[in-house]
């Protein structure tokens, strides 16, 4: 990070890594700025749409989203790297308890806004995993008639969404809307939670931002108040729809993707996509998977 942070012009002193997955989000608390570090081709024009929607969700609809830094564009680093900047929102000095409710209250008032005066893409499922297929890290990992399969997971789904109708329309989504992009800042009365990582931020169906929340009490343990409280708060139940095992089967492959990019190297993701690959494969829906 300390390399990063000269080219971008900034101080380093007390970095900290806060999370690692799809992206590196590197806390710099000299200048009291969050930095995320994201590769692929496609990542400057990404971080763009994300901090326009950003900026008018903040500024124009006073809706809880992470905020860009002021005047300081995305930079793209070495190694192809490109690192947007955002505001540092100081969290509580005692922790918070996060939930499905926080999450679906949050949801509800981003699904009933217009649509932004922003030039965004049509959601289209699974662009990450079929994109990290495609590279270097696939193929370390993963056999080539695995590959193949999962080349043609990707295209089934799609063609099973494509003849879903959609009960709660189109309209601006998150795209990723699970609880560990929500994050507590200090404020009074009370924390303000706000809703992070809007690097898949598209129009699509709002069906797409509810599914994650009944992934997690099936596929991750949270266990049925947790889609429960989500149901009774946003006040729509996904799971008696039609395509709801279609949206569940999309959620699982949409896991995949993290585990390929870093199994070569960590064992603890290889080990992850072993479990989740073998009972995708499989067509078993009831076993619960270990959180990365």
């Amino acid at each position: 990070m300390v390399a990063y942070a000269d080219e971008a012009g900034l101080t380093a002193d007390g970095a900290r890594l806060l999370h690692h997955y799809n992206n590196a989000v590197v806390l710099l608390p000299a200048e009291e700025l969050i930095v995320r570090l994201t590769d692929g081709a496609d990542a400057l024009a990404k971080i763009g749409r994300s901090q326009a929607v950003c900026r008018w969700l903040v500024d124009v609809c006073t809706f809880p989203a992470t905020e860009p830094a002021d005047n300081r564009p995305p930079l793209v680093l070495a190694g192809a790297v490109t690192a947007s900047f955002w505001r540092y929102h100081q969290p509580p000095f005692a922790p918070v308890a996060i939930t499905s409710v926080e999450l679906a209250r949050l949801l509800r008032r981003l699904h009933d806004l217009p649509a932004p005066p922003i030039d965004l893409p049509a959601w289209r499922p699974l662009t990450s995993l079929a994109s990290v297929l495609e590279t270097d890290p696939a193929g370390k990992v993963l056999t080539a008639e695995e590959i193949g399969w999962l080349r043609r997971a990707v295209a089934e789904v799609r063609r099973e969404l494509e003849a879903c109708d959609w009960p709660l329309d189109r309209g601006l989504v998150h795209g990723d809307a699970w609880v560990g992009n929500l994050l507590a800042e200090q404020h009074q009365p009370a924390p303000l939670i706000r809703l992070g990582d809007w690097d898949n931020v598209s129009i699509g169906p709002r069906e797409i931002d509810l599914i994650p929340s009944w992934h997690a009490s099936l596929r991750y343990g949270r266990g049925s108040a947790w889609r429960e409280a989500f149901r009774d708060t946003y006040g729509y139940d996904l799971q008696t729809w039609d395509c709801f095992p279609q949206l569940m089967r999309m959620r699982d492959l949409a896991q995949l993707p993290g585990p390929i990019r870093r199994a070569s190297h960590d064992r603890k993701y290889a080990d992850a996509l072993r479990q989740r690959l073998t009972d995708i494969r499989a067509g078993v829906t009831n076993t619960v998977w270990t959180a990365l």
